[in-house]
């Protein structure tokens, strides 16, 4: 029989509704939240209690998050369009509510008038006053009422933008046919995977498992050209006039709220806090970064000069990762199509669970709970010992139509303590991309696969290790900065040798990854770190000058740092912004978020490395510092109580082979 613990949960998990039954849902939803919402209003100041005001306006906000939810995680994963549309319209109308929600006057003054001195509120408790509080603030309730409307307006104009840009890119479709001769190069397992067209030209389409092994192995530069042409010009002529106008809505937004720029608006909440901290970072990366990058660029180039015959000293944005590829087979040794036959993602599965088992202390139960589709794999995790709940686990890891088209943890139902002193069991889900298996062969992944997957999982354990009172501060819930870290540490567990024998099997014969193909595989890690790292710190430093000093142009100002940060020139005609979706929404003048959780996780995991990998004590330790607490305290101070110190960048630096 389900515990308590368990029925909260799998209430929420549902995932049969209909398109009409998400349409009702806006209304519903919002009436039900409303009704809630005016009762707190009306109360008389003198009768009101953090308990039945601010306890009252969290628990009506939590109510309406599980109502939408799930239903709004249809427009990702559903293979009905119609149930993707009513979703996606739902989330625009829940967007729209939140901003008007957090612009009524009459609920801030109301929950403002909560006297906190005459009864002193818990530290965790006068956390949840102050971010309520604060959420208001920042969405303009210190403005005049003319300014106020002008703000509400821009707001709800940025939200049906960012709706568009994402349901613009998710709908669209373009594919380019090749012959046989275009596709020397690519492995047989690849072709194998493609449809043809009536003519029996491959077709190669923009979604990350056809064009990334394309951009590596296809010998053919044109149509690497060709490619890359199409995929840098997804959603062009909506998309980009899109992110241009998004970029201009949020300089005036911060300058209505009294900010010099959406930058510093942003890391207001951040732990970089300031874009000036933040450009210290950057700087001092990029010195220790640039010699490498170069010295590696160099022996690209002549790579390329040797095989081809060409006479550039450069490489276009449809080489690099060709000739990078090429340059870590024949120079360093490396053939990741190889490497591939030893992760079948059967094994892979298997092995990552026997590793996080032994880490984590807890035990992976296949489950029958509900899914949304035949190839997703459910889980129950249950702690070692008492077999206590943890949560539920989705793996739902195949391209299909309409699907999600990158690889992302989804929080489906969020941890929290509830009025029967239970604590509810979370649920998240892997939702990715990887190749399917075809009668021949099984799902192989490549070793960057792997660690896309640990990656990944590392998001589904701070989802489900939380353990914080307020569902507002359960799991991920952390500063954009830190919600990282995590996912950036347990990559680490892939470059190491016993990890690496766990998790492979070759799909043939079974046997491990050899020893020789291991010690190659590590030496050949920073191989490319340069670049690779150059590049992410090209992203990272658009991104704040985006919004820093926005500009009418905001692809020139891509091409322009393109080439002076990463060394890789922007293709002229193409339009990259116009599939940049983090930029758009999540990671805003955040994008730096990747390279500065993996400081702050190769810091972390350097305990692992000195105690044991698969020390059962350090994972205690990291679940009770850095998973459960989510954000009921400072995540400076999380990192501090498990490193027993203040961070440091050494670890990341070492890490990506640096002096």
């Amino acid at each position: 029989m389900p515990t308590a613990e368990a029925n909260h949960t799998l209430k929420l998990l549902n995932f049969t509704h209909t398109a009409e039954q998400i349409n009702q849902l806006k209304d519903t939803a919002i009436r039900d939240f409303n009704t809630r919402i005016d009762a707190i209003v009306a109360m008389d100041k003198k009768a009101r209690t953090f308990e039945n005001t601010i306890l009252a306006y969290e628990s009506a906000g939590d109510d309406f998050s599980d109502a939408v939810e799930m239903p709004i995680m249809l427009a990702y994963i559903s293979t009905d369009k119609a149930v993707r549309d009513a979703s996606t319209e739902l989330a625009s109308t829940v967007q729209k509510f939140a901003i008007e929600l957090l612009t009524r006057r009459d609920l801030y003054q109301a929950l403002k008038s909560v006297n906190t001195r005459k009864n002193p509120l818990s530290p965790l408790d006068k956390r949840l006053y102050d971010k309520v509080l604060l959420d208001f603030k920042r969405n303009g309730l210190d403005l005049s009422d003319e300014d106020m409307a002008k703000f509400k307006e821009l707001k709800k104009k940025m939200s049906d933008l960012q709706i568009a840009f994402g349901k613009n890119l998710r709908d669209f479709k373009d594919e380019l046919h090749l012959t046989q001769e275009e596709m020397k190069g690519l492995p047989e397992n690849y072709l194998k995977g493609l449809k043809k067209d009536a003519e029996g030209k491959y077709i190669v389409t923009m979604d990350y498992p056809d064009y990334v092994p394309f951009m590596d192995n296809a010998n053919s530069g044109d149509a690497r050209k060709r490619l890359e042409f199409k995929f840098n010009n997804r959603c062009a002529q909506q998309n980009t006039a899109i992110f241009n106008e998004v970029i201009q809505l949020r300089a005036q937004i911060a300058g209505l709220l009294g900010y010099k720029t959406y930058a510093a608006y942003v890391l207001e909440e951040r732990m970089a806090k300031n874009p000036r901290l933040l450009n210290g970072f950057f700087k001092r990366l990029n010195k220790k970064l640039r010699p490498k990058a170069k010295a590696e660029l160099k022996e690209r180039i002549a790579l390329k000069r040797q095989e081809s015959g060409s006479r550039e000293n450069l490489l276009h944005a449809w080489e690099w990762r060709y000739w990078n590829n090429r340059y870590r087979k024949t120079k360093a040794g490396v053939d990741h199509e190889k490497i591939k036959e030893y992760f079948p993602l059967e094994f892979v599965m298997k092995g990552l669970i026997n590793v996080f088992e032994t880490v984590f202390s807890v035990e992976f139960r296949k489950s029958d709970i509900p899914v949304w589709h035949q190839d997703v794999t459910p889980y129950e995790i249950v702690n070692k010992g008492d077999g206590s709940l943890v949560g539920y686990f989705y793996m739902d890891l195949f391209p299909r139509e309409g699907k999600y088209k990158h690889a992302a943890c989804f929080g489906m139902v969020s941890g929290k303590e509830m009025p029967d002193g239970s604590y509810r069991a979370p649920a998240a889900a892997i939702v990715a991309n990887f190749p399917k298996p075809t009668p021949e062969t099984p799902s192989l992944f490549t070793h960057d696969e792997v660690t896309t997957l640990f990656h990944e999982f590392g998001h589904v354990t701070h989802n489900l290790f939380t353990r914080s009172k307020y569902s507002r501060f359960a799991g991920t819930s952390v500063s954009r900065d830190y919600v990282e870290v995590p996912s950036k540490m347990l990559e680490n567990w892939t470059w190491y040798p016993e990890v690496l024998k766990t998790i492979s099997s070759h799909y043939k014969d079974g046997s491990k990854l050899p020893d020789e193909l291991i010690n190659r595989l590590i030496a050949d890690k920073n191989a490319d770190s340069g670049l690779v790292n150059l590049r992410q710190l090209f992203f990272s430093m658009v991104d704040i000058e985006l919004h820093t000093k926005p500009t009418s142009d905001p692809t020139a100002l891509y091409a322009e740092w393109m080439k002076k940060v990463s060394f890789i020139p922007m293709t002229p005609g193409t339009n990259p912004l116009a599939s940049f979706s983090h930029l758009i929404h999540g990671y805003e003048a955040g994008y730096y978020s990747y390279m500065w959780s993996e400081m702050l996780a190769s810091d972390i995991f350097s305990v692992f490395a000195e105690k044991g990998i698969l020390n059962p004590e350090v994972g205690r330790k990291y679940r009770d510092c850095i998973l459960a607490p989510g954000k009921t305290i400072d995540e400076l101070e999380q990192v501090r109580n498990f490193l027993g110190r203040d961070p440091q960048e050494e670890a990341f630096v070492k890490s990506l082979g640096l002096n």
